[in-house]
């Protein structure tokens, strides 16, 4: 069986993960909700950023560490994996960052 492959904190780890994986999915799903209701660019790319940040990252992280720790891949993808993610999160931050800059130039002058 797959979980016979785990220790008990690793196990642990996984439902961890499962868990900060779900919890992210439900973020990306109410700024989805947010996006659809006030559509505006400064909603769009919070939405696109929270989605990337909370909802893609932390399920390729919850599958990574499951296809790693079973063996399905090799380890030596491991680096290339651990990139992509951080390349991912990179993206996902960098959307929040200029939806606060365009929600601030949108402001008007002397507020």
């Amino acid at each position: 069986m797959v979980l016979d492959q785990f220790t008990p904190l690793g196990l642990v780890e996984l439902a961890v993960t499962a868990v900060t994986s779900l919890v992210g999915l439900y973020i990306g799903y109410q700024a989805y909700r947010g996006l659809r209701r006030n559509d505006s660019p400064p909603m769009r790319y919070l939405s696109v950023g929270l989605i990337l940040l909370f909802g893609v990252t932390y399920v390729a992280a919850f599958t990574g560490n499951a296809l790693f720790r079973t063996g399905t891949v090799p380890l030596w993808y491991q680096g290339y994996f651990r990139i992509a993610v951080r390349l991912i999160q990179l993206a996902g931050v960098g959307c929040i960052a200029y939806s606060l800059y365009l929600t601030r130039s949108a402001e008007p002058i002397g507020t």
